[in-house]
């Protein structure tokens, strides 16, 4: 989908007119690196190589065993790990990228210098890949997806949605993102655009099915059901943002791929999840922004680390006096609301349908990109999921579900994207922000300089 001819063509005008420098994972390595002395989780399905080796070459996985077993070729540099864990990169399903800089958040911030630091700020909390979902306008995403294409832009991989579709003002909730989906009111304006958006390889085509609690109107059955037969027609497949049981009900029938979030206006009963399970549509849960209204007072993870690395001063201090006026009504209404949503993912899990990580960052102001796809992780545990199980869901699920085949293990001719922790997420899942290196393609990330730029 991303090597089509089209793109290709775009991706030489553009990358010929590329004059700046290139951002921190661009520069090549050539030699093989022996990785000693950690537990590998190879592949979060099975269980971890204790006192492992791992060989990297030309950034990719060339064998992963126990240490003393797996022979480094003449030359190799190796990397004493003893005492660390080492899992895959993590990979985002569900993210909103561009519209937050700094305490403002506005259409005008959907910039290239803005679009690069959000990748790399991703990239710095080891997401290797992340899914922008529909709310992309123009050429820019496309330009920048080719850049890493041709190897000269590094960062998290850089996956979109482009332009989604709803009825006219019905789609995103955030007013800066509004002008980004398409308005539609006939079938033939949803076949077109579809047909516009896979001519430019978006991954995937996302629909709002949301009424916004009764204010805008409700994209309806018979525009979803062409948005959906067309973008199939086409081998492209369609997530739905969804909120209403009856919905996600009749989407299941009418062949949706993926929701992109739980339904919220109840619990999920045994009828969906049984046509969801028959029908294998993938779920993005994306807790953590229902979740976040729950507390009644500033949570302990305002002082998270990873979270004071990744977000701006600025934003926290913003953040800390949302939760110093928090109306008790309101915390009453979204825990309920949070607790339906944590029943439901138990019940799917339960039930063996397919899970992914998203958590929706970026989709309204303050909801932090890079850090939250951490939290997301600590609440599908919290939710009934094992640490293995969620673990699994944002490596080898989301991979195979963005169809990123070279990713979400270790195995060997898998790109060598992994994260050294300092303890291990299987005994606590909240040790996936205990990061001490990001590798992407076998290159390891200056965090340091990345930090201090930020600041």
């Amino acid at each position: 989908m991303r090597t089509g001819l089209s793109r290709l063509l775009l991706g030489i005008v553009w990358v010929l007119s590329v004059a700046e420098a290139c951002s921190q994972t661009t520069s090549s390595t050539q030699t093989a690196v022996l990785f000693e002395g950690a537990r590998v989780i190879f592949d979060s399905r099975r269980p971890p190589i204790e006192n492992a080796a791992l060989l990297v070459d030309h950034g990719r996985i060339v064998t992963t065993g126990k240490k003393g077993e797996v022979r480094a070729p003449a030359g190799a540099a190796r990397v004493d790990l003893t005492g660390k864990t080492v899992m895959p990169a993590l990979i985002d399903s569900h993210v909103h990228l561009g519209y937050q800089k700094g305490l403002s958040y506005a259409a005008e911030n959907f910039t290239r210098e803005n679009l690069i630091d959000q990748l790399n700020r991703y990239a710095y909390a080891g997401v290797a890949a992340v899914l922008s979902l529909g709310t992309d306008p123009g050429d820019l995403p496309f330009k920048l997806r080719a850049e890493q294409d041709f190897g000269l832009l590094g960062g998290a991989l850089y996956l979109t949605a482009g332009r989604g579709f709803a009825a006219p003002d019905a789609g995103p909730g955030a007013p800066a993102m509004k002008a980004s989906a398409y308005g539609i009111t006939t079938e033939e304006q949803a076949r077109q655009g579809v047909r516009e958006q896979i001519s430019r390889n978006v991954a995937f085509v996302k629909i709002w099915v949301d009424d916004r609690s009764g204010t805008v109107p409700k994209l309806s059955p018979a525009l979803y059901r062409a948005i959906i037969d067309e973008a199939h027609q086409q081998r492209t497949r369609v997530i739905a943002h969804v909120y209403y049981l009856d919905d996600a009900k009749d989407l299941a029938r009418a062949g949706i791929d993926a929701f992109a979030h739980l339904v919220r206006d109840r619990e999920m009963d045994a009828e969906v999840i049984a046509l969801i399970k028959q029908r294998k549509v993938l779920v993005i849960p994306n807790l953590d922004l229902a979740q976040s209204r729950t507390p009644a007072e500033a949570p302990a993870w305002l002082d998270d680390s990873l979270f004071k690395e990744t977000t701006p001063a600025a934003v926290i201090d913003r953040v800390r006096a949302f939760y110093a006026h928090r109306p008790a009504e309101a915390v009453e209404a979204a825990r309920k609301t949070y607790g339906n949503m944590q029943r439901s993912l138990a019940k799917l899990n339960a039930a063996g349908v397919r899970i992914a990580l998203g958590a929706d960052s970026g989709a309204v102001q303050d909801h932090f990109h890079a850090y939250t796809s951490h939290r997301e992780l600590q609440l599908m545990v919290e939710a009934g999921m094992t640490p293995a199980q969620a673990l699994t869901a944002a490596t080898v699920t989301s991979a195979d579900f963005l169809r990123l085949a070279d990713r979400g293990t270790l195995e060997a001719g898998k790109r060598a994207d992994f994260i050294v922790l300092d303890a291990n997420p299987l005994d606590d899942i909240a040790n996936t922000k205990r990061i001490a290196d990001v590798y992407l393609e076998g290159r390891k990330l200056d965090r340091q300089a990345m930090r201090a730029a930020w600041k």
